[in-house]
């Protein structure tokens, strides 16, 4: 039987070390204040075994294997992305951003002017019937217009179309 620094020497240890272990469940408990050198170096050599072969949570609880694991996820994923961009599968939010302002800008100018452009005529005309369909008309004609728009990106040369 053997004091917590006496298994600190007998597996070259720190004290705080055989006190980490001895917390973290990898060495035996002391047993009346006496540790059992034997079982402290079979659990410390069994703990270093595993250690090395990968197969142990460290001390943060993380699995070594599982990590490789997870890291190589990652590589791939980066590598995958690389090459969707390369393609150019990929497109940078700030362009999309661009873009989708850019549309919305066209609409809310098609749409605006829409009231002085039917005023006079929707004014003279009494007939609901005749107001509803200059209003389908001009919606639609409005509509398709924005259909045809092309939204160019920033690399891509506007005469391309």
């Amino acid at each position: 039987m053997a004091s917590q620094i006496e298994v600190g020497r007998h597996l070259d240890l720190s004290d705080r070390s055989v006190r980490e272990l001895l917390t973290r469940g990898i060495l035996p408990p002391a047993r009346r204040g006496e540790h059992d050198l034997d079982a402290c170096r079979i659990a410390y050599l069994r703990h270093m075994r595993a250690v090395a072969a990968g197969r142990t949570l460290g001390p943060a609880g993380d699995d070594l294997t599982t990590e490789r694991a997870r890291l190589a996820r990652e590589q791939a994923d980066a590598v995958a992305i690389r090459n969707a961009v390369s393609r150019r599968e990929l497109l940078r939010r700030v362009d999309v951003s661009r873009a989708v302002v850019g549309a919305f800008n066209i609409v809310r100018d098609r749409l605006s002017a829409l009231p002085a452009r039917l005023a006079g005529t929707l004014a003279a005309s009494t007939e609901p019937a005749d107001v509803r369909a200059r209003l389908e008309t001009a919606i639609g004609d409005v509509l398709a217009e924005l259909a045809e728009t092309r939204v160019v990106t920033v690399e891509e040369p506007a005469d391309a179309a």
